[in-house]
């Protein structure tokens, strides 16, 4: 490089660029190249840059739409997701640089195809100098034109004149700006810009001086200035065609030349306004701003142009189409300042307007990127591929009026909507095959979220409700006492519940709240729940962000919000059975109402029924309960019961029910069970209630077992006492027939009650509670158990017909058993008697008498004819009579089973009538075709 005598160092930056200058010239074109490089270093050190503003937004946009104008819709679908990869790539910087770099090597315009190497990396549109500094420049030209080589050929433009001052106004800013009419007339007038154009005979001219004043020694030197001389001509032939064009349009209007109206509406067509200034009204307009013609009609709704402008009605057309942007624009930004202010509105919805307002932002810097546009080609010119007509203007604001439109119609459907259901309302237009509006939906709808992301976070891992404006689908009811908590303080609000979220998933998030809140207050446990801090302490590290995203795309099985509320939920839910199995003995105490209230216990039932048996034959008002609490401590210790933990007895107690005339004490009474604390959640009042009446079923079943058996007991005990008596035989044949009968049933309905329903009920329940996973499992398994036995013990609303029939039979057994007492009462009184008379006369023959006079001859022979002919035959129609209702009442109680649709009812049918003998007595239980017709009543109902 020495002898060069300019580049020092061959491998600095100066270095390289002198090997780019040599790499364009014929080898050993030394003194051409040292020409080449000091040009270039003036171009390099020059003011040259882009016009656009370092926007990566605006070029992307422009390279979509170049590629559109081309009819390459797939490449612009192509280019659009490799600059959405490229946005992702955090280490790339000035990426807008490399698209302006991409835009400018696109640009192979024929009538550039002759510009030299240097030319086509400059752009159209770029000056390289200040208007004052072209204006020296072109004045230098002029006065160097006579020194020209004679080889070039200089030719004139085709038009130049002068143009009145043109106002310049930004669509965003009040400022305005003139261009002078007598700045532009001493422009025109002191620049004669001509094209420089080599002749064939400037080959034979090795060197020469061109118009700028710059010695060109080759056909390259002279190519890179003639192009940007030709680039300052054709911006200049454009600035003045535009001021030509003004200016006649301004004399035509004067006068009135071209003025035309339309006839059927009366809308001036003429060509009174050019393009700058619907440009410039339509910016203002997009802005929801009147401009100087376009203008805001209130009766049309929306901007219109003044009728008296004169506008072309194809031009007019267009504008109007452009000016809905405007409209929408409004729209949105009245919903934005009536709802921004209202606390009323909700967290929810004050994040829909930051949204709606973040994408406003977004239009305003296109319209900024507008109005610097129009703003630049009007100080300086541009090139025709980057002129801002209405055309283009329609082009480039195709997508931001796609985007208004969709932020317009939500602001409609979401008006009078707040919290989950303005999500809900979002959400349904995130389902849209066009990539960009779903884009834009999952922007808007990551800021909606934010507000019930914070709240579910809240929810599940504090148990805390922050929900000021009652948007969050989890409600509550602050004047539920602290025992009713689990069941009646929170709940499921369906009108707040998002549609992303599922009814499952939901069902889940209220549990874990619901778990966290009885743990504290109800369990009054502050230990640290298991599992649940590590989840905490990875969603404090999320982001914020993408963790609210995560609430609304991903609605599959798995995904990682299900996955965070099940190990929640799961966490939650075994701390909380952990709590209530080990600290309060939760299937002890159930244990304890199987054995005790549904007299699972049968060893402690029987004894506590022999002690009370005397007490509970008393009239009901006869009757304390401190008194029979001492029997029930009494049988407690002579039983089994006695091993059981103290606080479960302690709880076992006594009730008399209320109290009816004519009621015994079998009748009032009952066992009772406290249950309080978390236990209670399970076992409520009303669950408790169901147990009284099933243990006043079960009790009363098993007094009838108790009554037929002293029955069968006392007919075993008198048979051989009373045999010898007339006419007692065939009433202790009646008896014994009457009580193998009710034995029989009361043994039949004891077994189904107690071994097919309330055994497989218990197995059930004791398998649901084991494999439970929360507490409403629990609650659920329990409530089906009650209903369970109710509806199978005939206790439900349905089996009340046979509840009335199993009443009667039961009174029967009682009356039968004042009968059988009645009977052998009279029956041992004339025992005694004769036992009597035995003794008297065995006492009369020792004292050497007659054993019987006369009269007590007579005496004893009226008390037998008494007995024979009252007692008896009465007892014996009383029996009979008891024999014949028992047979009624038993076969219209089968006759009630065999109606059933329960297999377990129709079995207990069969059982009871094992033998057929009431089908043999009654022609409607032989009847398949009944059975058939009740069934098929059954399920029409």
């Amino acid at each position: 490089m020495a002898e060069r005598g300019l580049i020092v160092d061959e491998f600095s930056p100066a270095g390289y660029l002198y090997k780019l200058c040599l790499n364009f010239l014929p080898q050993g074109n030394v003194k051409d190249a040292d020409r080449l490089y000091q040009y270039v270093c003036r171009i390099i050190g020059s003011r040259v840059e882009p016009s656009t503003v370092n926007d990566e937004f605006q070029i992307s946009e422009r390279i979509k739409r170049k590629l559109a104008r081309n009819r390459r819709e797939a490449d612009a679908a192509v280019f659009s997701e490799l600059q959405r990869k490229l946005s992702s790539q955090p280490l790339l910087k000035n990426r807008w640089s490399i698209l302006y770099l991409l835009l400018n090597l696109s640009k192979t315009s024929k009538q550039h195809e002759d510009v030299a190497f240097l030319s086509g990396g400059l752009p159209g549109y770029v000056e390289s100098t200040p208007a004052g500094m072209a204006s020296k420049i072109m004045r230098r030209t002029d006065l160097q034109q006579s020194s020209v080589d004679q080889t070039t050929t200089i030719l004139p433009l085709s038009m130049t004149s002068t143009s009145s001052g043109t106002k310049i106004s930004s669509g965003i800013g009040s400022g305005s700006s003139e261009t002078d009419r007598s700045t532009l007339t001493s422009f025109n007038a002191t620049i004669n810009p001509t094209l420089v154009m080599p002749t064939p005979d400037a080959r034979q001219h090795p060197t020469g001086i061109n118009s700028t004043g710059i010695q060109t020694t080759s056909n390259t030197s002279r190519k890179v200035v003639n192009t940007l001389i030709a680039s300052r001509s054709e911006q200049l032939d454009r600035f003045n065609a535009a001021a030509i064009t003004n200016k006649l349009n301004q004399g035509f209007r004067e006068s009135g030349r071209l003025s035309v109206r339309d006839p059927h509406n009366s809308v001036n067509t003429s060509f009174e306004l050019s393009e700058d200034i619907l440009i410039r009204d339509l910016i203002y307009a997009f802005q929801g701003i009147n401009g100087k013609f376009i203008k805001l009609d209130q009766s049309a709704d929306g901007f219109r142009i003044d009728f008296n402008v004169g506008v072309p009605k194809h031009t007019r057309d267009l504008v109007h189409k452009l000016a809905e942007i405007g409209w929408l624009y409004r729209k949105i930004r009245r919903y934005i300042d009536q709802h921004s202010s209202d606390q009323a509105y909700g967290l929810v919805g004050q994040s829909f307007c930051t949204a709606l307002q973040d994408e406003l932002t977004e239009f305003y810097r296109l319209i900024a990127v507008l109005d610097a546009q129009r703003e630049q080609q009007l100080s300086v010119g541009l090139s025709n591929t980057s002129y801002l007509s209405l055309h283009r203007l329609s082009v480039w604001t195709y997508e931001p009026l796609q985007r208004l439109t969709i932020l317009a119609s939500l602001t409609d459907i979401s008006d009078g909507k707040k919290g989950g259901a303005l999500a809900s309302t979002v959400h349904s237009y995130y389902q849209h095959g066009n990539p960009g509006i779903r884009n834009l939906i999952k922007r808007v709808l990551g800021k909606v979220v934010k507000p019930l992301n914070f709240m579910l976070h809240k929810w599940i891992y504090d148990g805390q409700l922050v929900d000021v404006h009652h948007e969050f689908f989890i409600s509550s009811e602050s004047t539920v006492e602290e025992n009713r908590l689990w069941r009646n303080k929170y709940g499921i609000s369906k009108s707040m519940l998002p549609s992303f979220i599922s009814s499952e998933l939901a069902k889940k998030i209220l549990l874990i709240g619901k778990s966290i809140n009885f743990i504290r207050q109800v369990c009054m446990d502050r230990s640290e729940i298991l599992g649940i801090k590590t989840t905490k302490e990875i969603a404090n590290n999320d982001d914020e962000a993408a963790s609210a995203q995560l609430m609304f795309t991903q609605k599959v099985v798995g995904s990682q919000l299900e996955m965070t509320i099940d190990s929640v939920y799961i966490a939650t839910s075994k701390h909380l059975l952990k709590i209530l199995n080990e600290q309060y003995k939760f299937m002890d105490h159930l244990r304890a109402l199987r054995r005790y209230l549904l007299l699972g216990q049968g060893d402690f039932v029987r004894h506590l029924m022999d002690c009370l048996a005397q007490d509970l034959d008393k009239p009901a008002s006869n009757l304390f309960v401190h008194n029979l609490t001492g029997v029930l401590e009494t049988a407690i210790r002579a039983t089994n019961a006695q091993y059981d933990d103290a606080d479960i007895l302690k709880r076992l107690d006594i009730r008399l029910l209320e109290v009816s005339p004519g009621d015994s004490g079998w009748d009032i009474f009952s066992l009772d069970y406290h249950v309080d604390g978390p236990i209670g959640t399970v076992f409520t009042a009303g669950c408790m209630i169901n147990y009284l009446r099933m243990f006043n079923f079960l009790w009363r079943l098993k007094r009838m077992e108790f009554v037929l058996g002293e029955i069968w007991r006392n007919q075993l005990k008198c048979f051989d006492m009373f045999k010898h008596l007339p006419g007692v035989l065939p009433l202790l044949h009646s008896s014994h027939i009457l009580t193998a009968e009710l034995i029989h049933f009361v043994n039949q309905m004891q077994y189904y009650i107690m071994f097919e329903v309330l055994e497989c009920a218990w197995d059930e329940l004791v398998q649901k509670v084991e494999t439970a996973n929360d507490l409403d499992n629990i609650i659920d398994a329990h409530d089906k158990f009650q209903e369970h036995i109710i509806c199978r013990s005939l206790l439900d609303s349905s089996s009340r017909e046979l509840q009335l029939q199993l009443r009667s039979i039961f009174s029967l057994i009682l009356q039968f058993k004042n009968l059988q007492e009645q009977l052998f009462s009279a029956a041992q009184f004339q025992v005694d008697s004769d036992r009597k008379l035995e003794q008297e006369v065995e006492k009369r023959s020792k004292q050497g008498q007659w054993g019987m006079t006369g009269t007590d001859t007579e005496i004893e022979k009226q008390r037998v004819e008494e007995f024979v002919s009252t007692t008896v035959p009465t007892s014996l129609r009383k029996l009979n009579k008891l024999l014949e209702s028992s047979k009624t009442s038993i076969q219209t109680f089968l006759l009630s089973l065999i109606a059933k649709a329960d297999v377990s009812l129709r079995c207990l049918c069969f059982r009871l009538d094992f033998n057929e003998f009431y089908r043999e007595q009654e022609p409607r239980l032989k009847s398949p075709l009944r059975l058939q017709r009740k069934k098929r009543i059954q399920a029409l109902s």
